[in-house]
């Protein structure tokens, strides 16, 4: 099974993943908007509350408030728009990668080492592109000498069944298919036995 990346209309790979994000971009960026209109409203509003201050000072603070939110709120909202927009774009040359990381996991799982990830050149993650396609590769050189090792070796041992059952004059020639099965059995061994299945340190209570 050869692995396919289905290109998208959206750039919505992960819903769950991107909207988390998005949504904390938009937070962030609302609570900072939030302090600096605090910073810009307040001096002004607590101006336009103190009765100690004549008529003329707290309609200037008044004019100021209603001067600035016709300036500051749209830039502030499309200030939050801009940045949500861009940093969702930019998550996803991370989340591009991590969706086809997953496929790949997937696949391993099911058993098929035929293909290599491969990511696009403005994704991030090529480090760990590289070292996914180079754990890929060594996985399937091993089991493929595995499998063939394993051929070879009941190929040898069929062999070795037909000639017990002949004269005793064939006895060298059965010491070397001994031989030759012992040897492919060892190669099978020894590729298997790279991989750790469980961990074998012992412990105190042994």
């Amino acid at each position: 099974m050869k692995q396919q990346y289905k290109r998208r209309r959206f750039p919505i790979v992960d819903k769950s993943l991107q909207y988390r994000f998005l949504a904390r971009i938009v937070i962030y960026s609302s609570v900072i908007v939030m302090l600096m209109a605090a910073f810009l409203f307040v001096p002004e509003i607590v101006n336009l509350q103190d009765e100690s201050l004549s008529l003329d000072v707290r309609a200037v603070s008044a004019n100021k408030i209603l001067t600035m939110h016709t300036r500051v709120w749209p830039v502030a909202i499309s200030l939050i728009c801009l940045i949500g927009v861009h940093s969702f774009l930019s998550f996803l040359r991370y989340i591009g990668p991590i969706y086809r990381f997953r496929l790949s996991y997937n696949q391993i799982k099911d058993g098929d080492l035929s293909f290599r990830v491969k990511l696009r050149k403005k994704d991030h993650l090529h480090d760990e592109e590289d070292v996914l396609n180079e754990m890929i590769e060594m996985l399937a050189n091993k089991l493929g000498s595995i499998q063939l090792a394993s051929q070879q070796a009941l190929k040898s041992f069929d062999e070795l069944e037909e000639k017990v059952t002949e004269p005793d004059v064939l006895a060298e020639a059965k010491k070397g298919l001994f031989r030759v099965h012992r040897h492919q059995l060892e190669t099978v061994i020894d590729n298997a036995s790279y991989f750790r299945l469980q961990d074998q340190t012992p412990t105190d209570e042994d």
